[in-house]
């Protein structure tokens, strides 16, 4: 069937690789489900373009919909949901866009996963869905080197434009082979990360790099760290290392997990071997 001709599903929270995707095929064979209160929401009502809205809080009700569409392929990308793959009829080819070089950073989270697990690189994938969980056949990567400059807010920034990339390369490959299957096994070993509440508390036992890490890892307004000290519960965004030595003996003796000074919007905590600074942060209480 030519790819102008094909139906197709796209369902997702996402829009760089929806936005590739509206150039490669006709509206009129595109059904698209937008993951209620996403930014995929706000970018199709911008665009005037039709679309279903679908929650997390009906996953069957969506399946099941999905299962009675006689379309040709279906396009994941932003969308928590596990396909019944052996459900879907067995010449719908299904497709997921993942924000990782995979097969590392399976899972629901997995651009914490980045900082958290300490990776030097981060990347973005086009596979095909199968019985797992972020674990098709790759039809086509790329990855990109991580430098120090990069927080998680550009982290999410740049992967979801990498998303879109390497859609375009990988629809381009698709259609080059009249969507007969390219996919490869994915290659090397698989890790999984789904970020916990747990995970993004602050426990001032801990050394002042793993605190470090955990605020670099959950740094974004919609996540942080938590930390209580004495009756107050503060949201972290963004901290760094005191490294001046004066600063260092002042605070010698103080006790760890205490604000040791509160300036221009700013704390200095003493931890367990140093002296943090919070540079952006909430109160909570």
């Amino acid at each position: 069937m030519e790819n102008n001709k094909k139906s197709i599903v796209f369902i997702g929270s996402r829009v760089n690789v929806i936005n590739e995707l509206l150039k490669e095929v006709k509206i009129d064979n595109l059904t698209i489900f937008a993951l209620e209160n996403s930014i995929l929401v706000d970018y199709l009502n911008d665009k005037n373009i039709l679309y279903h809205v679908f929650s997390l809080n009906e996953k069957k009700k969506y399946l099941d919909i999905l299962l009675s569409i006689n379309f040709d392929i279906l396009i994941s990308n932003g969308c928590p949901i596990i396909f019944p793959i052996e459900k879907f009829k067995p010449h719908q080819i299904l497709l997921n866009i993942h924000p990782t070089y995979l097969p590392h950073l399976q899972g629901k989270t997995p651009m914490n996963g980045v900082f958290y697990l300490e990776y030097k690189f981060y990347g973005a994938t086009i596979h095909y869905i199968d019985k797992g969980i972020d674990t098709g056949s790759i039809i086509y990567q790329e990855k990109v080197e991580l430098t120090q400059d990069i927080d998680l807010g550009l982290l999410y920034y740049l992967s979801m434009k990498l998303e879109g990339t390497v859609f375009k390369k990988g629809w381009k490959k698709l259609k080059l082979k009249e969507f007969k299957n390219v996919g490869s096994k994915q290659n090397g070993k698989p890790t999984y990360f789904n970020r916990t509440n747990e995970m993004q508390k602050i426990n001032f036992k801990e050394s002042t790099d793993v605190i470090l890490l955990k605020i670099k890892s959950f740094g974004i307004k919609s996540q942080g760290c938590f930390a209580s000290i004495g009756k107050t519960t503060y949201k972290f965004f963004d901290a760094e290392r005191i490294i001046h030595v004066p600063l260092l003996k002042y605070y010698a003796n103080a006790k760890y997990g205490e604000v040791i000074l509160s300036y221009d919007e700013k704390i200095l905590i003493k931890t367990i071997d140093g002296i943090i600074k919070i540079k952006r942060y909430e109160i909570c209480n």
